[in-house]
């Protein structure tokens, strides 16, 4: 009996122990010409786990005799920069069918866009980078896209400030080039949230599949809910 209780304390420790780290996401946009880099990275357990994501790069595809999403993979081969391509092609059958999976998800989980909120407000930016040159070889038409760049940078910051924490002073910068046609950009983004408020959302999308509404909460109560970590 007493091996029992010290196993159960143990694992309880160790439950709360995995609840309270936490994870930081990098999140690493380069587009420059024809040298592309989409990647996310993980980190945990203080840097020791470390687990990299690479998107590949998506090509529109409408001149072939079977149109669709082209989704580019770029390997490294022996430690070289040199790359090599490896191609996956999703036709329109493809695409249609995974957006009907999606919005199946998403009419099987009640109120998940409630719990996304709840679980966004746990997550904290800890550095946010975007830096943009943009030019279309006129200068009119270069000043149009330069403004709207501007907003579209600042709209996106205040979504993301609204819902997350922003421990950070953004750094955006949109560079014109009046006299020659070039795109390109450079995102970095930094956030952190511990476990626990990921496994919670989890347990949460898994208690409203197909199942009741989150009760609606009072403002106070919210608010210490939040602060519970």
């Amino acid at each position: 009996m007493r091996g029992i209780i010290i196993a159960v304390v143990v694992v309880a420790l160790f439950l709360l122990l995995v609840a309270w780290m936490k994870v930081a996401v990098t999140v690493v946009f380069r587009h420059a010409k024809d040298d592309d880099e989409y990647k996310i990275v993980v980190r945990t357990l203080f840097g020791l786990i470390r687990y990299t994501i690479r998107i590949p790069l998506i090509k529109l595809e409408t001149e072939s005799e079977s149109p669709g999403v082209t989704f580019v993979h770029k390997e490294g081969v022996g430690g070289t920069r040199t790359k090599k391509e490896k191609k996956s092609k999703w036709t329109p059958r493809d695409i249609a069918h995974f957006f009907r999976q999606v919005k199946q998800f998403l009419k099987q989980v009640v109120d998940l866009h409630e719990i996304m909120k709840q679980f966004y407000r746990h997550v904290t930016i800890t550095k946010w980078e975007w830096r943009t040159t943009i030019g279309t070889g006129d200068a009119a038409s270069t000043g149009l896209i330069a403004g709207l760049g501007w907003s579209l940078k600042y709209t996106i910051i205040g979504v993301v400030s609204r819902y997350t924490k922003m421990k950070t002073v953004p750094v955006i910068m949109i560079v014109p080039s009046y006299d020659r046609a070039v795109s390109e950009t450079a995102f970095l983004c930094m956030f952190q949230f511990r476990i626990g408020h990921a496994m919670l959302a989890g347990l949460r999308v898994v208690k409203h599949w197909n199942g009741r509404r989150l009760p609606k909460r009072k403002p106070l109560a919210a608010k210490q809910a939040n602060e519970g970590y």
